[in-house]
């Protein structure tokens, strides 16, 4: 990944996404903001206890560093589902300037239309961004082990191919900043779900010193089903940066005892 500060902010970009000069895209970090005490500084999350009005600051921080306007920007109400949303200029700005008009129950956008910051918020969980260079069109997917297990990354690739015509084998993703295979412990309840999801542990759950406790690699699990997808190995970055062990960079649910913000993760087609 790359980094760039402007402002105070520091903004991520993948490097394989960004060769594309037609789109732009963001991995938002802690710092340059207003937000204060567990949130602070660069808490984009309206739903996590902050003060609005410094989200709404945030919020509009952000957008002019990027160099776009807050309606730009489309949010969904993540709910770990699987559900994508096709994004046109109707849902434009929706989730941008308060929680309650977010796209409900969703966890991934998708989107040919130009000039939509499509969005997604994460505090350990995965952010995944895609591109198809040939159709023209991104995605924007949310993914914990919940939505890990239920295959959310799948289904915005299938929502690209269906509604888009996208050929996999064209897509270019990023796999951002989240809770990485040094850290993210689970218990018997995910060992569970995941043989569930996927018949087996293979690759994904690693055995943990201490009895019925793993270790669950978010990043390999999303990076599969890429590639069972049809997109080349060569197509995926894993930026392979973990938030709780840089909770000082990303905000982390699991440093933080559940009490902390959100960064975001977007991308848009000029």
């Amino acid at each position: 990944m790359e980094k760039a500060q402007k402002v105070g902010l520091e903004i991520y970009r993948f490097s394989n996404l960004s060769r594309y000069l037609e789109i732009d895209h963001f991995i938002s970090s802690r710092a340059g903001g207003y937000s204060k005490g567990p949130f602070q500084s660069l808490n984009t999350g309206f739903h996590v206890g902050d003060n609005d009005w410094m989200v709404l600051q945030n919020r509009k921080k952000l957008a002019q560093v990027l160099g776009a306007e807050l309606d730009q920007f489309t949010f969904c109400n993540q709910t770990h589902s699987c559900n994508i949303a096709v994004i046109d200029n109707f849902w434009k700005g929706s989730g941008s300037t308060d929680f309650s008009t977010a796209i409900p129950n969703t966890d991934g956008l998708v989107t040919n239309n130009r000039k939509i910051f499509i969005t997604v918020q994460v505090a350990d969980c995965v952010p995944i961004l895609l591109y198809d260079p040939v159709k023209r069109v991104v995605a924007s997917v949310h993914a914990g082990w919940k939505g890990t297990l239920r295959k959310a990354l799948q289904a915005a690739v299938r929502q690209m191919m269906h509604t888009f015509g996208t050929n996999a084998s064209d897509i270019i993703a990023g796999i951002g900043p989240s809770n990485g295979p040094c850290c993210y412990e689970v218990g018997e309840d995910v060992k569970s779900e995941t043989i569930k999801s996927l018949g087996n542990t293979n690759q994904i759950l690693k055995e943990h010193p201490e009895k019925n406790k793993y270790i669950f690699d978010q990043w390999h699990a999303n990076f599969l089903q890429l590639k069972e997808c049809g997109v080349p190995e060569g197509n995926i970055e894993i930026a392979g940066i973990c938030s709780q062990c840089h909770s000082d960079t990303f905000y982390s649910s699991r440093f933080d005892n559940g009490i902390t913000g959100r960064y975001a993760a977007g991308i848009m087609i000029r």
